[in-house]
């Protein structure tokens, strides 16, 4: 790409909910400390982590026809036994004084996608029983995935934390420590940067709003997070990621626009009354009003939750 005709971005900083934001940010081993920073605040007092080692990406089926896998972050961490928050009686390597291997799974999720949480169990699962080898004598290493959404889920109460673990039913006791789903909501981020009360919060604000912030911003001046700031730099994006850079913020801008156009039309319980009655009229003008919206087909088939083949037939498209 010849970098004088390259295409420019606007903000001092790139959207870090944006897929190639997320992943340069948190993904990359040159803004690891970053990484780090993040996981401290999510993981508090728990578990004390000090280096990372990324993976790829992608998981390839174990067999044909298997389903593939494509974290958006994989990485991998030796915890000293003494700063990992497995009980001792959890795990025979704790009373050897072993390192823990500690799995963890990151994902931004910008659009409730049914079912999302199904997913995340499912990715979360394929790492623990992948640790399986002949001989083994299932000795675990902890799986945790921290999963940061746009939306907050319907059927559960609204908290900026929602942490998952087995336990038992009644007394709430944990079974084990070794799988464990951590989901952040940005819709419960403080608005306001003097309003955030905890370190996690502080970075989920960033996160949030970081396309928007500059040098003169408080979260800039406060001087903890140099490193997030350093990975988003838009002048340091290379001339060939701006491109896919841009594209991966176009596609975030049609979800938020489709999401917003559904809440102010009732779209859910419009869609399914719709269905009910028969009103397939209704419908397609609607599918047709986010079109008109420069909404792509693809976003509009994700939130009416129908094929792209049927968005173009409704629309009219060829």
């Amino acid at each position: 790409m010849d970098v004088n005709n390259a295409p420019k971005i606007e903000t001092p900083y790139i959207n870090l909910q944006s897929d190639f934001g997320f992943k340069r940010a948190f993904g990359t081993v040159e803004f690891r400390n970053a990484l780090l920073q993040f996981l401290d605040a999510a993981l508090g007092v728990e578990i004390k982590v000090s280096d990372v080692k990324f993976h790829d990406k992608e998981m390839l089926p174990a067999s044909e026809g298997g389903k593939r896998i494509v974290y958006d972050i994989y990485c991998t961490m030796s915890v000293p036994s003494g700063e990992s928050s497995l009980k001792p009686c959890h795990l025979e390597r704790n009373r050897r004084e072993e390192p823990v291997t500690h799995h963890f799974i990151l994902e931004m999720q910008n659009v409730y996608e049914p079912p999302f949480e199904e997913r995340i169990f499912y990715y979360a699962s394929k790492l623990v029983a992948d640790q399986g080898k002949r001989g083994w004598s299932y000795d675990l290493d902890p799986v945790i995935t921290i999963a940061i959404t746009d939306f907050d889920f319907a059927f559960l109460s609204k908290r900026l934390v929602q942490d998952f673990r087995l336990t038992e039913r009644n007394t709430g006791e944990v079974l084990t420590e070794k799988l464990r789903l951590l989901f952040f909501s940005l819709r419960q981020v403080p608005e306001r940067w003097e309003n955030c009360q905890s370190e996690l919060q502080r970075l989920l604000f960033i996160i949030k709003n970081m396309e928007n912030l500059d040098k003169n911003s408080a979260p800039y001046k406060d001087g903890k997070y140099e490193e997030l700031f350093r990975a988003a730099e838009s002048d340091q994006i290379a001339a060939e990621d701006v491109v896919p850079y841009s594209q991966s913020v176009e596609r975030l801008r049609a979800y938020q626009a489709g999401i917003d156009y559904a809440t102010e039309q009732s779209w859910v319980s419009g869609v399914e009354k719709g269905r009910a009655e028969g009103r397939a009229e209704g419908i397609s003008s609607m599918i047709k009003n986010m079109y008109s919206n420069h909404m792509t087909v693809e976003a509009i088939a994700k939130i009416a939750n129908i094929s792209e083949s049927e968005v173009i037939r409704i629309i009219g498209c060829n």
